[in-house]
């Protein structure tokens, strides 16, 4: 059962948040790809069970990271949340892709800033921490 979770980081296309187990911390990163999915943006063994007809107009990508390999006890609880929000998409309209990787929590939010908007999370000014919204774009 999740114990705790904190929004890290919200922006117009990039949500971040910390779930918290009992030992385990999960990084939730939520991200609207604002472009439709491809064939080759979903796993290796669904690919031969899709066709065209099942790419929508929008990828949302969900990146789920810790520091040991995701604990089965956790998908569950882990897909509750990720679903809780991006429930409110018109998921006739969006697919939604979830991919799980271990690593470093922290590394990890510093190389997806870095590739997404070529900042690191130490670098965010502090008056953009202080809004509901830390869009710098």
């Amino acid at each position: 059962m999740i114990e705790y979770f904190e929004r890290i980081l919200r922006f117009k296309d990039l949500e971040v948040w910390d779930v918290r187990f009992t030992n385990e911390i999960y990084r939730v990163f939520i991200m609207d790809e604002n472009r439709p999915p491809t064939m080759n943006d979903f796993p290796v063994d669904v690919q031969p069970l899709m066709d065209e007809d099942d790419l929508r107009k929008n990828l949302v990508t969900v990146r789920i990271y810790s520091e040991q390999s995701v604990k089965d006890e956790h998908i569950e609880y882990l897909a509750q949340f990720y679903k809780q929000l991006t429930d409110f998409l018109a998921l006739a309209h969006c697919n939604v892709i979830v991919s799980f990787y271990t690593g470093n929590i922290d590394e990890a939010l510093n190389d997806i800033l870095i590739k997404n908007y070529n900042l690191r999370y130490d670098e965010i000014p502090l008056q953009k921490l202080m809004h509901f919204n830390q869009d710098i774009k």
